[in-house]
């Protein structure tokens, strides 16, 4: 069936799901949670076009990064049915031009600290804009920029609409509310693999979860760690600064940080400086021990590099510490001693390119090093092109950030084949358009539900694909395998809630909250 939403457009073929989520959206701000892959574009693009029938008026449509605004901006001016005056605005184009292009043009693509700063700055207003679009909207929390603009647009716009755009809102009640509040959200459309008009569309994905022992050497450096770590936190019981029986994670010890630095600048002093410095001095210890025990010796001995020249009281002192000096020349002594995980990850990455030589493979980690790490690994094996693929902020003379123009680069090979292992950060997570990549492995789990959906996103998109997690027995590895799996599994109970009982209505300002 081809209606007048769908009619006109050129080069793509509109699901019914798509057509029908499309129309819902058209009559209220609206919050789309549909699995990654899946087309939440093209339902931007059929509620874009419909918008810009209103004579004098102009879309806009966010991104968090400028290759995925770049990325919306190509994909809208190749199937919309007539030629729009558009325009892609980004940091990299002067103020004044922005509000000139902005002036001329009628569909906008752009970053969210692009509109916020020319608003705020007075170079146009948003009172024309008929609808914006948020894409990765669970990002509109806190102090984002999406939540800057989306106030904006609320104050300003004289017709408005809002869409948001996501496949993973979050398992956290707390967050889903003020996503849907600072959006005004009034309907939420939400589609699952197992959903009959989506499911002839979803390529399954085989899950693997790996797991690898640690060797002994690798346990001695961490039980000299976690001596040291028990030591601080001890005295922090002792000063009453965290419960004497909860055990003490990293999540905690950031709660700490926080309230401590809060009554410091409440006019607090005495032991609270002291207290900073051992929770300080535990978040280091906790993230060394998590470096060595998911990423090896390599890794941590960088961090050790970089502690020893650290230029605050609580690294300077903790580098004189005898545990840690200890710990530091026991990791040296380790860098014949890769962590197994590298094996694991070549074998995987072999059997890969054995069984189809054509295949593409993202790695994914949490920490610039260990992608040091995996590309030099994996760069020894005959037929496997790996590419670093990082964010743009520079650490140090060895650890230079890519330009979003390299980024794009990059992947552009990627997708034809230059390279053919992609290993990333966490910038790898949201947006890349790189279809048919045939393997998502994760170097080490991550407590995120919202992180986990969208890198298992990467792969089963036009084909079947594979997600492997790589776990390290024994460690945090083991927790954070639990909490995804738990996070995700809250997070579609939520949002099965919301389809049981239907959409929300206009005049009651309903969020998901409203639904569980």
């Amino acid at each position: 069936m081809t209606t007048a939403l769908v009619k006109g457009l050129v080069g793509v073929t509109v699901r019914e799901y798509q057509e029908k989520i499309a129309f819902s959206a058209l009559e209220a701000n609206t919050l789309v949670v549909i699995p990654t892959g899946l087309g939440k574009t093209i339902i931007a693009l059929l509620v874009a076009k419909e918008r810009l029938s209103i004579p004098r008026t102009k879309v806009i449509m966010l991104a968090p990064t400028r290759p995925l605004v770049l990325q919306h901006s190509e994909f809208f001016e190749q199937h919309l049915p007539e030629r729009i005056p558009s325009t892609a605005l980004t940091g990299e184009v002067p103020p004044e031009t922005r509000a000139d292009l902005y002036a001329s043009s009628r569909l906008i693509f752009a970053t969210p600290e692009v509109i916020r700063n020319d608003t705020l700055e007075g170079r146009y207003s948003l009172r024309d804009a008929s609808l914006i679009i948020f894409d990765e909207a669970h990002r509109c929390v806190r102090d984002y920029a999406y939540s800057q603009v989306a106030e904006a647009y609320k104050l300003n716009a004289s017709n408005p609409l809002i869409l948001g755009l996501t496949a993973s809102p979050s398992s956290r009640k707390s967050r889903i509310e003020e996503i849907c509040l600072k959006l005004a959200i009034t309907n939420v459309e939400t589609r699952t693999d197992e959903d009959v008009d989506v499911t002839p569309y979803v390529k399954q994905v085989s899950v693997n979860w790996v797991r690898v022992s640690l060797p002994q050497s690798y346990k001695q450096v961490s039980r000299i760690l976690r001596a040291a770590l028990d030591e601080r936190v001890q005295k922090l019981r002792i000063m009453r600064q965290l419960p004497m029986r909860v055990p003490v994670s990293k999540r905690i010890l950031l709660e700490l940080g926080e309230r401590l630095r809060d009554r410091l600048k409440r006019g607090g002093g005495g032991t609270l400086f002291g207290a900073l410095i051992l929770q300080a001095q535990s978040m280091s210890l906790t993230h060394s021990i998590e470096l060595l025990e998911t990423h090896g010796a390599r890794s941590l001995e960088k961090s050790f590099e970089r502690l020893s020249h650290g230029e605050t009281k609580s690294a300077r002192s903790l580098a004189k510490d005898p545990r840690i000096m200890e710990a530091q020349k026991l990791t040296s002594s380790l860098r014949d001693v890769e962590h197994p995980k590298l094996k694991k990850l070549r074998e995987l990455v072999v059997s890969d390119l054995a069984s189809n030589r054509n295949a593409k493979i993202i790695v994914f980690t949490q920490f610039r090093d260990s992608v040091e790490t995996i590309i030099d690994t994996l760069g020894t094996l005959e037929g496997v092109l790996p590419v670093r693929f990082v964010g743009q902020a520079s650490r140090s003379e060895e650890d230079q950030g890519l330009s979003q123009e390299q980024q794009m680069i990059i992947l552009e090979k990627f997708r034809e084949g230059k390279y053919n292992v992609l290993a990333t950060t966490s910038i790898g997570e949201e947006g890349l358009h790189v279809p048919d990549v045939d393997h998502v492995i994760f170097f080490e789990p991550v407590p995120s539900e919202i992180r986990l959906i969208q890198r298992r996103g990467r792969t089963g998109r036009t084909r079947p694909g594979k997600m492997t997690v790589l776990i390290a027995e024994d460690t945090i590895d083991e927790a954070y395998y639990w909490t995804s799996k738990r996070r995700e599994e809250q997070m579609h109970r939520c949002l099965q809630a919301v389809r049981t009982r239907g959409r929300c209505t206009a005049r009651k300002k309903m969020t998901l909250l409203d639904y569980t």
